[in-house]
């Protein structure tokens, strides 16, 4: 993967092998997967945690009589896909990186951060 990425708008659309969709509802569907899939792990091991603190799992790891705090938690995934930018006139091939960010023992805000890193990058000017 090249270093050279660039951020998605809301409106920009991505393309998978069978489904497209607006970057904002591929943010939305995102989240509510890792956060059912949290709460699915949740129950079938049947502890009980608020929906406001789905990063309290892995806040403290104990280690016998010690226990390690934990600061941030990382999810990290890269998908092929293709981009379609707003104003754009062509899809371009490459790589979605997907980031997820968990801060358990903080008040900072869960982060989910979407960047494409296209096969051959196209420079554009801006109108």
């Amino acid at each position: 993967m090249n270093n050279k990425f660039f951020s998605l708008d809301c409106d920009d659309v991505v393309l998978f092998e069978k489904d497209t969709f607006k970057i904002s509802r591929l943010r939305e569907l995102v989240i509510r997967e890792i956060i059912n899939k949290w709460r699915q792990k949740i129950c079938t091991y049947k502890t009980q945690i608020t929906d406001s603190s789905v990063g309290s799992l892995f806040g403290t790891i104990s280690t016998g009589d010690e226990s390690i705090p934990f600061n941030e938690v990382k999810i990290n995934a890269i998908k092929d896909c293709q981009v379609l930018k707003i104003g754009g006139k062509s899809w371009q091939k490459g790589k979605l990186e997907i980031r997820i960010s968990i801060y358990p023992n903080s008040n900072k805000v869960n982060n989910l951060c979407l960047e494409f890193y296209p096969d051959e990058f196209i420079e554009t000017e801006l109108p």
